[in-house]
């Protein structure tokens, strides 16, 4: 995305390529984000990438599976950067291109490097498994080196 500032040398504005945050694409309105003009622009652009790719691989739109999303992200320059705030408009951008919902998306981050003359994000659907609707029966097993956030207390279901 294109975004204009100031040269610290020459203090001449200029046109600069940047991967787009959550805080350049959205304003807050009424205590709610709101898509702001870079937003609309940028959800267009991604938009018509992801049509132009899903033509000429013959996708079409998956509505009862997940759809994993294997991401690469090139910043321009190096400072720090949260991978997570590239993807709330991209991911509702490819609703109805790459999936139905952006809740089937999976988002996997792979890697971030810099690209000063391309900076870039890298997304590669991959279909996965049902959605299944029904809430599954758990079982009693024992974490193993992992955390488990459940919304739902659920007694027993981490024994130590």
């Amino acid at each position: 995305m294109e975004k204009r500032r100031r040269n610290k040398t020459t203090q001449k504005m200029e046109n600069i390529w940047v991967v787009p945050s959550w805080n350049h694409l959205y304003t807050i309105v009424n205590n709610r984000p709101t898509l702001g003009k870079w937003g609309e622009i940028y959800k267009e652009r991604v938009a018509g990438a992801a049509l132009e790719w899903a033509m000429d691989y013959d996708w079409e739109p998956v509505s009862d599976r997940k759809v994993i999303l294997r991401v690469w992200i090139f910043w321009n320059d190096a400072k720090s950067k949260d991978c997570h705030n590239t993807d709330k408009a991209w991911a509702d951008a490819l609703e109805g291109i790459i999936y139905k919902d952006d809740s089937q998306a999976l988002i996997q981050y792979h890697d971030f490097q810099i690209d000063r003359q391309r900076p870039r994000i890298e997304i590669e659907p991959v279909v996965g498994g049902l959605i299944i609707v029904d809430k599954p029966n758990r079982k009693k097993v024992k974490c193993r080196n992992q955390i488990a956030l459940d919304i739902y207390k659920i007694e027993g279901e981490c024994e130590k």
